[in-house]
């Protein structure tokens, strides 16, 4: 999957990421309080959901590593992040964020029934284990990216719904 992800070009990697995004406005609907990620070059480029009204949304945060944990911090534009830890960008340190109504959720693949695979810091994994379940959970990915069957370890946390591109 690695090796595919980064075949991708970067035209039809926009393409797909333009597609998800799309896919990804309905989902936004009625919730006050978004988790999204900054994504790594192989990853979705979320940051084009700015450009389709995300910063008409009242709450938008993104992850910032502490230790071995995530927590999620406000932001009110891509301005907002900056270089860190694993050359991710994050936002800088200040007030989390205590609930959070959708997050949406890299991975290296998923089932159609939200089985996950992640990077394997295990970084999500430690993080949706506790979030309340009202929460929803969005994976997101390109369609090749979708597997019929990984392997599930008892830490493992759902997805509520894959959107693909």
């Amino acid at each position: 999957m690695r090796k595919r992800l980064r075949q991708l070009s970067q035209d039809e990697r926009q393409a797909r990421s333009l597609r998800i995004c799309e896919k990804l406005l309905p989902f936004f609907s009625g919730k006050n309080s978004l988790a999204l990620f900054a994504p790594l070059p192989t990853e979705p480029d979320l940051d084009l959901l700015w450009n389709l009204g995300l910063a008409k949304h009242p709450l938008v945060s993104y992850p910032r590593c502490q230790g071995d944990t995530l927590s999620f911090r406000p932001i009110a534009a891509l301005s907002g992040l900056m270089l860190g830890r694993y050359g991710v960008r994050e936002p800088t340190p200040g007030p989390g964020v205590q609930q959070l109504d959708l997050i949406l959720v890299p991975g290296l693949a998923f089932t159609a029934e939200g089985i996950r695979l992640g990077r394997g810091a295990g970084f999500y994994d430690r993080f949706l284990c506790t979030i309340p379940e009202t929460t929803i959970k969005v994976g997101v990915c390109f369609e090749f990216q979708r597997v019929l069957e990984i392997p599930r370890e008892p830490h493992d946390v759902r997805m509520d719904a894959v959107v693909y591109g």
